[in-house]
């Protein structure tokens, strides 16, 4: 153990840090020190260090917040530490995996003992996505759901809404009820029908502040047969409806999102609706979902804004997604590999892409340590080895 005094527990040197939050985007370093950004200057000194992490060529940005993933509630789901951190995904929103009957088990089995920080979206149905309860509607309580979220406002930051195949909007209607009497939004999985039509849900029943996802889905789509977004959608924007990815397994199409961007119809949130069969099917992780928009014209600061401080606002957590003097050093380091790559979208039928760049995560930090490290830059040269022990 080196005694020497250290300002710094990691010092993350020579990369290019991208913070949105504080409108940071140049060559600096980050020291860390105690779980926290400690400072971030254009140059710090390693012998302030304890140990220092050479990240030239990389990009350094908050820890990303996918605001759509799937933890419980059915077959599919995935471990939160296994498959995010991996990915430099540090904070994630189940999205509806447990109603108010099943909310506090998930929280025990799932939110306690993980690493990444687990906000939750309540399914309106009562037991969450277990079996077919999603299309029960005498088990969408208003008051029980209105109820567990004023319990639990440090972990449930909004309300669920999908998959039901009835023909009226009395699960949205009951969860905008509940929503507004406990003050967190509503995000809405719905596939139009004749019945339940796009334009009605977002003009006629979302507020504002609450969140279509899978916005660029094959099965909701945004655009016409001439590739045009239809006027609606730019109208429930203007009413302050928001815009989530939700990558999925059968809910992003390059066709829809290629022509949205082109008219300047970007998302507000980048999430992959990560589950068993999008990581199968898709690659859906967020560098990969990150990689796609920037092969559709997004450019990579706007990207990074909507993987980190925009969904932590949306989520009422300013305090993450910052790289800000004080924040919890949850932290994302990037490349931007070059090359041929082949990327697939998803819906009628799987379609590929090809792109010179690619973005995986080479480094994840979280909560101060270095909990992923694929090419081993934290750590010793492996011939610093010390021989064995003679005597064992």
């Amino acid at each position: 153990m080196n005694n020497k005094s250290v300002n710094y527990d990691i010092l993350l040197k020579g990369g290019r840090v991208i913070d949105p939050a504080n409108n940071i985007d140049g060559l600096f370093d980050v020291g860390i020190s105690g779980g926290f950004i400690a400072n971030v200057e254009k140059s710090i000194s390693e012998k302030d260090a304890f140990n220092t992490v050479d990240v030239t060529n990389l990009i350094v940005c908050p820890g990303l917040v996918d605001l759509h993933v799937h933890l419980g509630g059915y077959e599919g789901t995935i471990l939160p530490d296994a498959h995010c951190l991996p990915e430099g995904t540090t904070t994630v929103v189940d999205a509806g995996g447990s109603g108010h009957r099943t909310f506090d088990e998930f929280n025990e089995k799932t939110i306690k003992p993980s690493n990444v920080n687990i906000f939750a979206l309540l399914n309106i149905a009562g037991e969450g996505m277990v079996g077919q309860p999603e299309q029960n509607i005498h088990g969408m309580s208003v008051d029980l759901t209105s109820e567990k979220i004023k319990e639990r406002p440090d972990l449930i930051v909004g309300i669920k809404v999908a998959h039901y195949s009835g023909p009226t909007w009395e699960p949205l209607d009951r969860a905008i009820e509940a929503a507004t009497d406990s003050g967190v939004f509503v995000m809405i999985d719905q596939t139009p029908t004749a019945a339940r039509p796009m334009k009605e849900m977002m003009l006629d029943h979302l507020r504002k502040n609450d969140i279509v996802t899978h916005c660029y889905a094959l099965s909701k789509p945004m655009t016409d047969e001439k590739d045009k977004v239809k006027e609606y959608f730019f109208r429930a924007r203007e009413k302050g409806v928001k815009f989530d990815v939700g990558h999925g397994a059968g809910s992003f199409s390059f066709r829809i999102a290629k022509a949205a961007i082109d008219q300047n119809f970007l998302p507000d949130t980048i999430s992959t609706d990560m589950h068993r069969d999008s990581i199968l099917n898709n690659q859906a992780t967020m560098p990969e979902t990150m990689t796609k928009l920037l092969a559709l014209g997004m450019n990579l600061q706007d990207i990074i804004k909507l993987s980190t401080s925009d969904p932590a606002k949306i989520i009422n957590h300013p305090e993450l997604g910052t790289l800000g003097q004080t924040a919890i050093a949850d932290i994302a380091v990037l490349k931007v590999n070059k090359g041929d790559f082949g990327m697939t979208d998803n819906g009628t039928a799987s379609r590929v892409m090809n792109s010179n760049k690619r973005i995986t995560c080479e480094m994840t930090i979280k909560n101060g340590k270095v909990v992923w490290d694929r090419n081993g830059l934290s750590r010793d040269d492996w011939s610093t080895t010390p021989p064995t022990n003679p005597l064992l």
